[in-house]
């Protein structure tokens, strides 16, 4: 069972008040796992959520009583802080939110890194929450089906194809006293993040047990949030690991996701409320939003159709309407567009934030979303593959269409008074491969290349 430390944090911890009053070597090792223990949830929760070192995490004190003791805990942080290896906003809700902490740019500059864990006392302790806590997972079969699903993965990709794709290009120009390097710094979070998942989940190739996986350094408990949007470390896996990877049977992973996920389903939503509300002054929107949908042209049709939104990337285009649509209700650019585009669907989004927050949008669209992902993932045989990251479910190219038939089944379920029989959906939903095929591996590459170059030589 590992843990993430700081490069070097075990002769930083000896220089501390705490360390040097106890006269063990078991209560010097406890403290420097429990130290690390505080390290490594924030930093899972960075890698978790992509959001940097330099972010602040919400640990609860109940989790910290849980893990490092009613009365030690609150050592632990001044500790770690008394050292300059995190910073402490004590700024808390009891109600709403609990103290957050973030590494320092001391801890940053040091560097992450995996370390094990020392104690006999608190390897015990995180096994045994280890156990209760998969315990859990296994009593809730949604959960138990994806962490299986999960322990069947296989990476196949070297690492230089991540490392290629994620380090900036090294550029130099020429000045009168030699070459210069310009390149852009190494995002070293960025690096750590792709590290942490290959490291982890290669180490697991030759694995199968579900508890092993559970237990690895990446992982994290997996949780269905109050929309039933369910959060788990292969939702939190980057793309171009998750393209590293296949099934154990060597077949290749495939995905069937929606098209224009959230705006569909925000359409969805506002369709039905349209039909249920008889408005008939909106036919022209109506027709506009349903032929959008089913033809899976939302962002092709917006960005077509606005000077603002035209010379935009597609995460960028794609980043802009989200933001328009979930975030609060300002008169931004982008909300001013699609209001332009779309009047009574954002007049319908811009009445719910103003009645019950903004907040409510998202909520609506993830509940939804999960409503339509979650119940069909629930209903994929557990004989077969399958893995559901929020809008889009991955399973092998033999169920492609099963699960494709499924969500068709299930949006018609839940929106029949808007998906009519005659209408085709296939379009809704698309479906592509996600793993990187034989002939594009870096082996295979590196090997036709060898063999093209030796072949040269002996014909010369």
């Amino acid at each position: 069972m590992n843990q993430y430390t700081i490069e070097g944090f075990a002769d930083i911890l000896v220089t501390s008040t705490q360390y040097q009053k106890l006269k063990t070597r078991e209560q010097k090792l406890l403290l420097l796992d429990r130290c690390n223990w505080f390290i490594s949830a924030i930093v899972r929760d960075n890698i978790k959520t992509d959001k940097t070192y330099c972010t602040y995490v919400n640990l609860n004190s109940q989790i910290l009583k849980r893990y490092l003791g009613d009365r030690a805990y609150k050592d632990i942080e001044q500790c770690l802080k008394g050292l300059g290896v995190i910073i402490i906003n004590d700024k808390y809700s009891s109600s709403n939110f609990s103290k957050s902490f973030k590494l320092s740019p001391k801890a940053i500059r040091l560097g992450v890194k995996e370390t094990l864990v020392y104690s006999k006392k608190f390897n015990t302790k995180l096994k045994t929450f280890s156990t209760l806590n998969y315990s859990k997972i296994e009593s809730q079969p949604v959960l138990k089906k994806l962490l299986n699903n999960t322990a069947k993965l296989l990476v196949v990709e070297e690492p230089l194809y991540y490392v290629e794709r994620i380090l900036p290009s090294s550029i130099y120009v020429e000045t009168e006293n030699g070459q210069i390097d310009i390149s852009e710094p190494v995002n070293q979070f960025k690096v750590d993040r792709y590290d942490a998942f290959y490291n982890s989940f290669y180490a697991l190739n030759e694995i199968t047990d579900p508890k092993v996986l559970f237990d690895s350094s990446i992982n994290y408990n997996p949780t269905i949030a109050k929309s039933g949007r369910i959060y788990h470390v292969i939702a939190s896996m980057p793309k171009l690991i998750r393209e590293s990877i296949r099934t154990k049977s060597n077949e290749l992973i495939w995905e069937v996701d929606m098209s224009s996920a959230q705006p569909s389903i925000i359409f969805l939503e506002w369709l039905k409320y349209a039909q249920k509300n008889n408005n008939k002054y909106t036919d022209n929107e109506y027709d506009l939003c349903l032929k959008l949908l089913l033809n899976g042209g939302i962002y092709a049709y917006i960005q077509d159709n606005s000077e603002f939104f035209k010379g935009l990337s597609y995460e960028k285009l794609k980043k802009s309407i989200l933001s328009a649509i979930n975030a609060e209700n300002k008169p931004t650019q982008s909300n001013e567009e699609l209001s332009r585009l779309f009047p009574n669907v954002m007049m319908w989004v811009n009445a719910i934030k103003k009645k019950s927050g903004y907040k409510e949008v998202s909520f609506l669209g993830q509940s939804a979303e999960a409503d339509i992902f979650v119940e069909v993932y629930k209903k994929i045989p557990d004989d077969k593959f399958a893995l559901i990251i929020h809008d889009c479910i991955l399973t092998t190219e033999k169920d492609v269409l099963l699960v494709k038939k499924l969500l068709e089944d299930r949006v018609r379920k839940l929106f029949n008074e808007v998906i009519l029989e005659h209408h085709n959906l296939e379009k809704l939903f698309k479906t592509s491969v996600v793993s990187i095929p034989d002939e594009l591996l870096e082996k295979t590459q590196r090997d036709a290349y060898f063999k093209q170059e030796y072949e040269n030589g002996f014909n010369n």
